[in-house]
């Protein structure tokens, strides 16, 4: 059985999420290295829209990686605006980037990707026509991400967390930090769609499985 040793409280306006991380988590299993995760991210890596956590099964393990680093390094999650991005520094506190980061992200990696429930509305023929123009290149064709380009998978993300980081960029709470090169190229594309277009964007990476 799992032992744990430390505890960590994220509260929110609505909401009070105990995570508990394994004792020695460097001479732990993959798996159980991910227990610090499921707490917002769910057993099978499919997300809590309920928590604002995105679904995160299957997605790139050198994206998670680097994110995580993001997130220790403060370059993500520090802007004062980033409320959630305030809740996965804390967590992120507590893990062990050297010993432990590479298995715990492509056990992530490994988890089969969840399909995505959105209820998002759009239009999709403009939804893929504005989507290929601006945002294909980098991420794929139907969001499958790209690794030459360093571009994660879109799709299965909730539509709620896309348009949150969309925002994020385009108002400078995510993707200012003079060292987060990639970050700082996000935020410039994200100023290029607002409005219908965005969530016609939105509308047709949701139907991408």
């Amino acid at each position: 059985m799992l032992s744990t040793v430390k505890c960590f409280f994220i509260a929110s306006a609505a909401t009070v999420i105990t995570v508990f991380f394994p004792a020695k988590a460097s001479a732990n299993s993959s798996q159980e290295l991910y227990q610090q995760c499921v707490a917002c991210h769910g057993v099978k890596g499919e997300g809590n829209a309920t928590l604002n956590a995105p679904a995160i099964a299957g997605q790139f393990d050198w994206y998670l990686s680097r994110q995580i680093k993001n997130f220790k390094q403060g370059l993500r999650g520090s802007h004062p605006d980033d409320v959630y991005g305030k809740q996965m520094l804390a967590i992120v506190s507590l893990l062990d980037t050297e010993k432990d980061l590479a298995s715990l992200s492509a056990y992530i990696q490994s988890l089969p990707a969840v399909a995505s429930n959105s209820t998002a509305k759009g239009d999709l023929k403009n939804g893929n026509s504005y989507y290929q123009g601006k945002c294909g290149a980098c991420h794929g064709g139907q969001g499958q991400g790209n690794v030459s380009l360093q571009a994660p998978k879109l799709a299965g993300i909730d539509t709620a967390y896309l348009k949150r980081q969309m925002e994020n960029f385009s108002k400078g709470i995510r993707g200012s930090h003079e060292q987060d090169k990639l970050g700082r190229q996000m935020a410039m594309m994200a100023k290029t769609t607002s409005g219908k277009e965005l969530d016609d964007i939105l509308y047709y990476i949701s139907q991408q499985q």
